[in-house]
C-alpha cells in the first residue's frame, strides 16, 4: 500500500538534512551520504529509496531556481509544490549558503596540467529535464547558473583543455597537419564568432567547438547565447556543443551534442534584451 504524501514535518527534515551536506560540500568538508540517509530513516520512517529520490527532488528546486545542488543527488523533476516551498523557505533562514555557492562559481580557475578525461554521452534521462515553471519567480539569490557561465578563467581553462583535446586526437590519428590547423579563435580573433575553437575530425571536415566548462556535475545546465543558437542553426553540420564537468576533478568530464543548439538541447530563456516599443492603435 503507497504511502501518503510526505508532511510538512517530513519536508522540513529531509531539505534540513539536504541543505546541512550542501554546505559540507561547498565547503570542503566530508559526509557520508548513506549515514545522513540512515539517520533521516530513522528520524521520519520512510525507506531509504523513498529518502534518496526526495533528496532528488530537492536537487531539482535548487537547479530550478539557479542554485548550486549536492552533486551526488541528480535533479529528479516532479517534486511537490509544498517541498518547492519549503526548500525557498529554509534557504531564506541559511543566508551563509549563498555565500559559500558566491564562493564555488567565482573561485578562479588555471590551465589544467594533471587530470584525465571522462569521455561520456549526454545525460539524457526524461527526469531530469527542465520543468514548466523552472524560471524562478522569487527574487531572493543569485542566478549561480549565469554566474558561473561568467567565469571567464573558467571558461578559458576549459576552452584550452578541449583545445589540446582535439590536437591530440588528431595527432593519434597520424594527422599532425590538421592538429597544426586547430586553433582557438575566441583567443585569436574575438569571442563574436559563435564558437571557441576550430579543429577537425580525421578526414578534413571541419568542426566549430563551442566550449561550457562548469566544476558542477554533469546535470548542471549551460548558458547559450542567441549568437551561439544562430550559428550552430546556420553551421550546423559542423557545429558542436562541447560540455566540460567536473572541471575541478582528476577526471574532467565530457560530453558533445553535434548540430543545432536549438536541435540538441532545451532551450530556457534566462533574459531578454529589451526597449520601448510604440503603442498599437
Amino acid at each position: 500500500m503507497a504511502r501518503e504524501s510526505w508532511t510538512s514535518e517530513e519536508n522540513a527534515a529531509t531539505v534540513a538534512a539536504y541543505l546541512d551536506m550542501l554546505e559540507q560540500e561547498l565547503t570542503g568538508q566530508p559526509f557520508v551520504k548513506s549515514e545522513i540517509n540512515r539517520r533521516l530513516v530513522e528520524r521520519i520512517g520512510r525507506t531509504r529509496g523513498a529518502v534518496e529520490r526526495k533528496f532528488q527532488n530537492v536537487s531539482a528546486v535548487l537547479r530550478d531556481e539557479r542554485c548550486i545542488f549536492v552533486d551526488g543527488y541528480k535533479p529528479l523533476g516532479n517534486y511537490q509544490q509544498a517541498l518547492a516551498d519549503e526548500v525557498r523557505t529554509q534557504l531564506r533562514s541559511r543566508r551563509d549558503i549563498f555565500g559559500f555557492m558566491d564562493a564555488a562559481v567565482d573561485a578562479p580557475a588555471a590551465t589544467r596540467l594533471d587530470f584525465s578525461w571522462n569521455v561520456t554521452d549526454p545525460p539524457l534521462d526524461a527526469q531530469i529535464q527542465l520543468g514548466p515553471h523552472s524560471v524562478p519567480e522569487h527574487g531572493f539569490h543569485t542566478d549561480y547558473v549565469a554566474r558561473e557561465a561568467e567565469n571567464r578563467q573558467l571558461g578559458h581553462a576549459g576552452e584550452v583543455a578541449v583545445l589540446e583535446l582535439e590536437r591530440g586526437r588528431l595527432r593519434d590519428a597520424g594527422r599532425n597537419d590538421l592538429a597544426d590547423r586547430v586553433r582557438h579563435v575566441s583567443e585569436e580573433d574575438g569571442d563574436g564568432l559563435g564558437y571557441d575553437i576550430l579543429s577537425f575530425d580525421a578526414s578534413g571536415e571541419r568542426r566549430l567547438i563551442e566550449v561550457k566548462t562548469t566544476r558542477r556535475s554533469i546535470h548542471w545546465p549551460m548558458v547559450v547565447s542567441r549568437n551561439e543558437i544562430r550559428v550552430s542553426e546556420r553551421r550546423a553540420d559542423e557545429y558542436v556543443l562541447a560540455r566540460v564537468f567536473a572541471f575541478a576533478s582528476m577526471k574532467v568530464g565530457l560530453y558533445e551534442l553535434p548540430g543545432a543548439v536549438s536541435a540538441t538541447c532545451d532551450l530556457d530563456p534566462l533574459s531578454y534584451l529589451a526597449l520601448p516599443k510604440p503603442a498599437v492603435h
